[in-house]
């Protein structure tokens, strides 16, 4: 395995543009693939835990229409009542996981057709009932855009409980009854839909700023890199990952030589784009699964899953390397520095997070001791490592 192959700069995908409202939300934008995924993951969850409660909710508005029945005609609650009794039950299956491989929104698809149809076909045995029960049934679409983060899901779930009204509609009720019940209907429907539209531009929006609110909460402002407090706890997380399915983990403790030195000869501002320039370069050898932070001052951390002592030592050579060939241009004349790293791999005596950083800070001092602008891995004679 190549460990750091050469890769090019990453181009960020940019979110589809939509029509822009007067108070900046757009309406019809899409997120990069993997933030869209991300959202609808998060959708997912929510529903998750609103469906034992919204379910149940809207079986009991269901059944409770039979009182709406007893009213219009009630000769025909012996009817109405155990059909829409019958839905509901047929749809509660779905208020709760169980075993069904179903995903939250497949599930509260399968409620609302349900339990929707239950109204529906309630209504359709009693006089002119599809008439009068129009507003109840548009009512229920509303609750569709709660659930669907797409029109084409909205649709779906509507489908169902749609195309049982027309049915219905064509057998119980005049040609001016059917149209103009479809009309307002669809009419509601749309408005439903918008509104869904809507919503999903809020939960996109309230995603980005969530997204830029943890991101500046877990990475370092002036590098980019993992902070300190994300790195020891996505570092522990990795390290404990490698140890319970057995594979290999490399940590790299980078620290750049004669930091200060730099500093009081070139000028903060120099100190900074030296910290950003490491930076850079380490983002552009390091693969996409590996954690890279700032330590603090000038000191960062490489955590290398799936990764040999020999691939890690390869890959922060080649970072060292490029580091040694960069001139930076200054106001004081141009600016070269170096680096030194130390490397740990997981195995005995090294088996936790903080082990493993004790055994790359050890490894790290021997390679300063050793003169510098050079690598060590931890366990390893300094002979043994490249010259620089």
């Amino acid at each position: 395995m190549t460990h750091c192959p050469a890769r090019g700069s990453k181009q960020v995908p940019h979110a589809g543009e939509g029509f822009t409202m007067p108070f900046g939300l757009s309406l019809g934008q899409t997120l990069p693939e993997q933030d869209e995924r991300a959202l609808a993951t998060k959708h997912n969850a929510a529903l998750a835990h609103m469906l034992p409660l919204w379910g149940p909710l809207f079986g009991a508005t269901v059944v409770l229409f039979t009182l709406w029945d007893f009213w219009i005609m009630p000769a025909r609650i012996a009817l109405t009542a155990p059909l829409r009794l019958a839905l509901v039950l047929i749809g509660s299956i779905a208020y709760r996981q169980w075993r069904l491989p179903w995903t939250p929104v497949h599930r509260a698809g399968f409620i609302y057709a349900t339990h929707a149809s239950g109204m529906v076909a309630g209504a359709a045995l009693l006089p002119n009932g599809l008439l009068i029960g129009l507003a109840a049934i548009t009512a229920t679409l509303f609750l569709v855009s709660l659930v669907a983060l797409r029109l084409s899901t909205f649709v779906l779930i509507v489908l169902p409980s749609t195309l049982l009204l027309i049915v219905l509609g064509l057998g119980t009720m005049s040609p001016y009854g059917l149209i103009n019940t479809i009309v307002l209907y669809l009419f509601a429907a749309g408005i439903a839909a918008a509104m869904m539209a809507v919503l999903v531009a809020f939960r996109r929006q309230a995603f980005l700023f969530e997204k830029q609110l943890l991101h500046s909460a877990r990475h370092d402002s002036l590098s980019g890199a993992a902070n300190r407090g994300y790195l020891n706890e996505a570092g522990a997380r990795e390290v404990a990952l490698a140890r319970r399915h057995k594979r290999p983990l490399a940590l790299a403790m980078i620290d750049i030589d004669h930091f200060k030195r730099v500093n009081d000869i070139y000028g903060h501002v120099a100190g900074d784009n030296v910290i950003r320039e490491l930076a850079n370069v380490c983002r552009h050898n390091l693969r996409e699964g590996d954690l890279f932070g700032r330590f603090g001052g000038e000191e960062f951390v490489c955590v290398m899953p799936e990764t040999e002592a020999d691939q890690a030592f390869a890959c922060v050579e080649r970072i060292r390397r490029s580091i040694e060939a960069l001139r930076l241009d200054t106001g004081r004349g141009p600016l070269q520095f170096t680096i030194s790293t130390g490397i740990a791999v997981l195995g005995p005596g090294r088996d936790q997070w903080e082990s493993l950083l004790q055994e790359a800070d050890d490894a790290l001092y021997q390679a300063k001791g050793g003169g510098r602008n050079r690598t060590q891995v931890a366990g390893a004679q300094p002979h043994d490592q490249a010259a620089p």
